[in-house]
């Protein structure tokens, strides 16, 4: 699977990004739990990160291993992408 190096870096810094904000909505929304505005903003967040992940995965092959995102037919791409500690931001 061919993918272009800032391409691959754009899109995995941005699922990044919004799993993070994820993470931190979750928490507050754990002691705010009427904070409609923080519930929308969670739901459009979570919405993205679902995009992000597809575009990703068409890009540059599979985020998770163990069945969570399938491989393209007839081929392993697993090891065709930088490692995490390969990647250069």
């Amino acid at each position: 699977m061919e993918y272009i190096q800032s391409e691959y870096n754009d899109t995995l810094r941005r699922l990044q990004e919004v799993q993070f904000a994820l993470i931190e909505l979750q928490f507050y929304l754990d002691l705010n739990p009427d904070d409609q505005r923080a519930v929308q903003q969670y739901n459009y967040l979570s919405d993205e990160l679902q995009c992000l992940k597809q575009e990703y995965e068409q890009q540059c092959g599979p985020l998770l291993q163990f069945g969570f995102s399938a491989s393209p037919p007839n081929r392993w791409v697993w090891t065709s992408t930088p490692w995490p500690w390969e990647i250069e931001y």
